[in-house]
């Protein structure tokens, strides 16, 4: 009998037309056997799928040969029973087939959320796990649902999508999200949906004012940009961010002694800046939290980045012997945030102080969980302390000379990895008191 979890006479009619007529064969591959709830047409569905792989005709005939293969014994009566009713019953779909293929899916979409509410209940009744982590893949399941789940793409689509690509370089339009160096997007292309950048330096280099840079460049082209920060408050931030938009010095930000011009330069920052589409989260704590609040912004259409500050602050509700492991697991829910949900992820990661005066590289990664092999793009920042310090660009001798122990510093950006595009070195200037990086000029 037909209810709101199954329709068998749509079942009947949808496969008996398949059956009868060769127009209605293409129909086979747009619904699967979960579409289907009667076990009898699963199996016919199953048999008519590969005669359709095959190229084989498919009517009564072949298809009761293909059930001999995989029948249930003593079975083959009852889905030739099966079959013949369909037949009878194809003419019901010829006039009304798309709304017979929707009652089908939508049975078929009712019993597929049935049994995910089922399974998080039975986690949250017979299992010990944090209702976060069942909230978690509940919604994960759900957003599945609701996006259909998985799709084989054509070699011809994987081709198209890699020249629309191409195509839109050549013109000048990738879509990447800038750092506000020129320089170094030049070299990057800049950051992109679907990568993970981890952006890597020892403590007080200026790593996070780099990242606020990249939220604030991509959110002035309009880009939807959320930033978690474990270490800093929404004053610190905001602090940060008035002096990067509004060139008042950031120690006259924090003494308060400001002059009436600067008040009013403030005021008007406050005012553009305002409209940004940025959004902040200073009190998330653990990955999986994170990850829930992200899908809440993807699904509503409001994130197309997120900035992490930092990863090892992060925190997991999973239980890991070591630290590490710890790390690697939330490098991991990072790059696939990146996938799941179609965003650009940039998270730094605090370097170890040993070799202080060295370019950090990836092998200062490595005792850090997964995150060097997880990552699609891997920049490290460094501050030479003095001329002596071997990574300063040779080209830039003189310029470091000139403005070292002056309010500007010199940091030489390595690009360790880029998964897409090539290593090597860009050397720019970083105004701390303004918190903001700077291209070096050079003739052409």
């Amino acid at each position: 009998m037909d209810n709101l979890f199954e329709n068998i006479q749509a079942e009947e009619s949808v496969i008996g037309l398949m059956l009868n007529h060769e127009t209605y064969w293409k129909l086979i591959p747009q619904i699967t056997e979960e579409d289907l709830s009667s076990p009898e047409y699963k199996l016919i569905h199953r048999a008519m799928r590969q005669l359709y792989i095959e190229k084989r005709p498919i009517d009564f005939v072949t298809v009761s040969g293909e059930l001999q293969k995989f029948a249930p014994v003593g079975g083959l009566a009852m889905l030739n029973e099966a079959m013949l009713r369909a037949g009878n019953n194809a003419f019901l779909a010829e006039y009304h087939l798309q709304e017979h293929m929707r009652m089908i899916r939508e049975a078929a979409m009712r019993r597929k959320l049935l049994s995910a509410l089922q399974e998080a209940r039975r986690q949250l009744v017979e299992t010990n796990e944090d209702t976060a982590s069942v909230l978690d893949r509940t919604r994960q399941s759900l957003r599945d649902l609701v996006t259909t789940g998985h799709s084989w793409e054509t070699m011809t689509e994987v081709l198209t999508a890699a020249m629309d690509q191409i195509e839109c370089r050549a013109k000048g339009e990738d879509k990447g999200f800038p750092s506000g160096v020129v320089s170094l997007d030049r070299r990057t292309l800049g950051f992109h949906r679907g990568e993970l950048t981890i952006i890597g330096a020892r403590p007080a280099v200026g790593k996070s004012a780099f990242a606020a840079q990249i939220a604030l460049e991509s959110a002035r082209k309009g880009y939807k940009v959320g930033i978690c920060s474990r270490e800093m408050t929404d004053e610190q931030y905001g602090m940060r961010i008035i002096a990067k938009e509004s060139d008042v010095m950031s120690d006259h930000l924090r003494t308060g002694w400001l002059e009436s011009d600067e008040w009013r330069t403030i005021a008007e920052t406050m005012s553009m800046v305002s409209q940004y589409p940025v959004t902040f989260m200073f009190t998330t704590r653990y990955i999986e939290d994170l990850r829930m609040e992200v899908q809440k912004k993807v699904d509503a259409g409001e994130m197309d980045m997120l900035v992490v500050d930092y990863t090892q602050l992060m925190q997991t509700r999973q239980k890991f012997d070591q630290d590490y492991q710890r790390i690697g697991y939330v490098s991991k829910m990072l790059k696939d945030m990146t996938t799941d949900f179609n965003i650009s992820v940039i998270a730094l990661a605090q370097v170890g102080r040993s070799t202080e005066n060295e370019m950090p590289t990836l092998a200062d990664l490595r005792g850090s969980g997964d995150l060097e092999q997880d990552a699609d793009n891997v920049l490290f920042l460094h501050r030479p302390k003095d001329a002596k310090d071997k990574f300063i660009l040779s080209q830039d001798r003189e310029l470091f000379d000139r403005i070292q122990g002056g309010s500007m510093q010199y940091i030489v950006v390595s690009i360790a990895k880029q998964r897409q595009g090539d290593i090597g070195s860009v050397a720019v200037i970083f105004d701390p008191g303004r918190m903001r990086y700077l291209a070096i000029e050079r003739e052409e």
